[in-house]
């Protein structure tokens, strides 16, 4: 018959290797309790962990794609504030020329209204959310707009002296026939706002809008460019008034330009009441895109709390268990540790 001996080393040893296998899950079972949530996902679901990472992949595209249209809400919300003060000068500017007097003293206070508008309108389309300009399309880091002195004023006396030989604000002017300035209007100083001067003179924006992702599988136009028909179709009118020195004509000819000035700015206001519905139209399907997405959340969250939650009560069982068997380990192990042959000799 073999004996086997067994040291007071091994012995005392034995225990302290479980109190360490104790402890680490008596760690697991306090974070359990702590986010009611497995402490290692992996190991508890196994071949459902796919599951659980296919959900919250879900649920952090749910959650981006709702931060994001909070931004795409408020620049929509600054942007239609800007487009309602567009609209606002416009319809100054048109009932302003509606009432407009004889004389040169109301010509010149016209142009000089004209004028003011003109640079709140640069300033209008220069608008920015504190990071990009709301009106520069997908070309936002650049400033939108030239103020009306800073070059296209310059474009158009230009325009103005090809056509008629003599500068704007000669004294000839007052010689301008109703067909020579009806020929100008329609012909050169209409190209001055055609989109290709346009872009050389007045404006560094993209005609592009912006598209913004709302959910999942829904994108919108997000945004409306200084480009835009409306924004040319405006400073049009008000340039007819501000860049050719209006108060120098003939009263024949200011009273052409006025009532062509007139038309022209109805036809703005009604481009930029069409934009401002556009853009609600956007905001009101960021909002339903929101209610939706809200409720795929909730669902997606109690999804994965159904994957991965840990039984909080389960786990306190566990954890008072756990305790008991360390304080026994710990009690063992102090009794092996007095051991001695001596004892026994």
């Amino acid at each position: 018959m073999q004996t086997n001996y067994v040291s007071t080393a091994a012995l005392r040893n034995a225990p302290r290797s479980e109190i360490v296998r104790l402890q680490s899950e008596l760690a697991d079972r306090t974070i359990e309790i702590a986010t009611q949530r497995h402490a290692d996902v992996g190991l508890a679901l196994g071949a459902d962990t796919g599951r659980t990472v296919s959900t919250r992949m879900d649920l952090g595209l749910v959650e981006t794609l709702l931060i994001a249209n909070g931004s795409a809400t408020a620049r929509l919300e600054q942007t239609q504030t800007a487009l309602a003060d567009l609209e606002t000068i416009a319809s100054e500017m048109l009932a302003s020329m509606v009432a407009l007097p004889p004389g040169n003293a109301a010509a010149t206070t016209l142009e000089i209204q004209a004028d003011s508008y003109l640079d709140r309108f640069a300033d209008r389309l220069n608008a920015s959310d504190g990071g990009s300009y709301l009106f520069g399309g997908q070309r936002s880091d650049v400033t939108p707009m030239e103020r009306f002195d800073d070059g296209p004023k310059a474009a158009i006396e230009a325009a103005f002296q090809a056509k008629f030989g003599f500068p704007v604000g000669d004294p000839a002017a007052a010689s301008i026939t109703v067909a020579d300035m009806q020929d100008f209007l329609a012909n050169e100083f209409a190209a001055e706002f055609d989109i290709g001067a346009w872009t050389t003179n007045w404006s560094s924006a993209s005609s592009d809008r912006m598209v913004s992702r709302i959910a999942p599988s829904e994108r919108i136009v997000s945004s409306v460019t200084a480009n835009e028909d409306a924004m040319r179709t405006m400073a049009k009118a008000f340039a007819m008034i501000a860049g050719m020195d209006f108060s120098s004509f003939n009263q024949e000819v200011r009273n052409t330009i006025v009532s062509e000035a007139r038309i022209i700015m109805g036809t703005a206001i009604t481009d930029v009441v069409s934009l401002k519905s556009m853009l609600g139209f956007a905001e009101n399907a960021i909002t339903h895109a929101n209610e939706r997405m809200s409720l795929a959340r909730d669902i997606l969250t109690q999804k994965i709390a159904d994957l991965e939650g840990a039984d909080p009560v389960d786990a306190k069982v566990r954890i008072d268990l756990i305790t008991t068997q360390i304080e026994m380990s710990y009690a063992l192990t102090n009794q092996l540790s007095r051991l001695s042959i001596l004892n026994y000799a």
